[in-house]
């Protein structure tokens, strides 16, 4: 070693910033034929995006009617 690594700064690694989306949680899923068909014919190339948002409007009216309670198991 040189010694000159000694006096380089050391940069700091950049995160996802303040305002920036939340990360998503990933996951596999599997689903049936027909499903996958029907996304694949109206959303070819939206179609994570489109099942994403159709499974958040989901759970949001699932919350708004069940006045945002869990349910016990």
């Amino acid at each position: 070693m040189t010694g000159i690594e000694e006096l380089k700064p050391i940069k700091e690694r950049r995160g996802r910033g303040t305002g920036k989306k939340p990360a998503l949680f990933c996951t596999s899923l599997r689903l049936p034929k027909e499903v996958m068909e029907y996304f694949n014919k109206h959303f070819p190339y939206t179609k994570q995006a489109k099942i994403r948002e159709i499974l958040a409007d989901y759970v949001k009216q699932q919350g708004a009617s069940n006045g945002s309670k869990e349910e016990s198991r």
